[in-house]
């Protein structure tokens, strides 16, 4: 009678079978960590897509004020004299940089990301009331925190969820009429008059018909909007009234 000698099991099945079971488990871990994230991805941009929304209103406010301040008669100096000088408490400012007199050295810096330049100064906006020291800004020096917003909605964690700040240039030269002596104003182009023959033409002898200036001058409107959960955006708008 012939015997086999059965070889013993040491259990390789066993350990196959656990290792094919880890692999599975950090694969299902790996893919509820990626949805996760992309939920969590898309919330924030349906937040950052509803702040932006929300300056919008901001922004309707800034032109309501420039309305309220000027000549709807449009004469001679264009605008009434209210907005000749600057307001920081509406903030609201007659130069373009917010100075006594614009200066193509100084510019505004509503995000406080620009990166320093040999010559060139920022002016930056308290965005969080006169207190502000404009921390959201890397780097400040003295004289660049100086420029006040104007608080036109505030966040209360119940019917309104965003809060609204505005800060209105002027884009002018100085803080003078826009038609005074040494003040020079963005204003847009507007055809002229010319004969019927010159009429839907582009002639560099005869730029007549380009050089017509509106009785308006350009405001650039910059608005942030903040949620409560610290979501910020900045807009910017150019408006001629």
């Amino acid at each position: 009678m012939t015997t086999t000698a059965r070889t013993p099991q040491r259990g390789m099945a066993l350990i196959f079978a656990l290792l094919a079971l880890l692999a599975l488990s950090l694969g299902a871990v790996t893919l509820l960590h990626s949805v996760d994230s992309g939920t969590r991805v898309l919330g924030n941009l349906g937040f950052k897509q509803e702040v932006t929304n929300a300056t919008d209103r901001a922004t309707q406010a800034a032109i309501s004020w420039i309305s309220s301040h000027s000549d709807s008669n449009a004469t001679a100096n264009l605008q009434m004299a209210a907005l000749d000088a600057n307001d920081a408490s509406n903030g609201y400012y007659a130069t373009a940089n917010g100075e006594a007199t614009a200066s193509s050295t100084i510019q505004v810096d509503p995000t406080g990301q620009r990166t320093a330049s040999t010559g060139i100064n920022r002016r930056l906006i308290k965005w969080g009331g006169s207190s502000d020291n404009c921390a959201y800004a890397a780097n400040v020096v003295a004289g660049e925190c100086v420029l006040s917003a104007r608080e036109v909605v505030t966040a209360n964690g119940g019917s309104e969820p965003v809060t609204l700040r505005y800060v209105i240039f002027r884009l002018c030269t100085q803080a003078l009429a826009p038609l005074a002596a040494g003040n020079t104003c963005s204003q847009p182009i507007t055809s002229a008059g010319g004969t019927s023959s010159d009429r839907g033409e582009l002639n560099y002898a005869k730029p007549s018909p380009l050089t017509g200036i509106s009785n308006s001058v350009y405001y650039r409107i910059v608005v942030q909007a903040t949620d409560a959960r610290n979501t910020t955006t900045v807009t910017e708008t150019i408006v001629q009234y």
